[in-house]
């Protein structure tokens, strides 16, 4: 099943008020990502190291890194992703990324936007 995906990562925003803050800055482009189970080890293995990934999905590797050009921050990457079922964007933190052989690149995502006041 394919959803609407945004890509984020941490950057200096324009508040209300006008001042830049840390926050996190999103896509403003949408991209198609396939949904995808995630595997049982993969679970039982995040499980035993504090971790619990929720969403595996499946993106573009041209989509991906056309966002992620500067990779200091690949350990602050997160996403939105359309809910097939309520219809709202849910925000997840990429626990892990894996490059198939197919030009697509998989996500590994925990519910929640981690440590973002940091």
């Amino acid at each position: 099943m394919y959803t609407i995906c945004y890509l984020g990562k941490r950057a200096l925003i324009i508040n209300e008020l006008g001042e830049k803050v840390k926050g996190i800055a999103f896509s403003p482009n949408f991209i198609y990502a396939e949904q995808k189970s995630v595997k049982s080890n993969e679970f039982y293995q995040a499980m035993m190291n504090g971790l619990k990934p929720e969403l595996l999905i499946s993106v573009n590797k041209f989509e991906y890194y056309s966002y992620y050009d500067d990779m200091e921050d690949a350990g602050e990457q997160f996403a939105k992703v359309l809910h097939p079922i309520t219809n709202k964007f849910i925000e997840y933190t990429i626990q892990r990324t894996f490059e198939r052989n197919d030009d697509t690149i998989e996500l590994t995502l925990t519910r929640g936007i981690q440590n973002a006041s940091a």
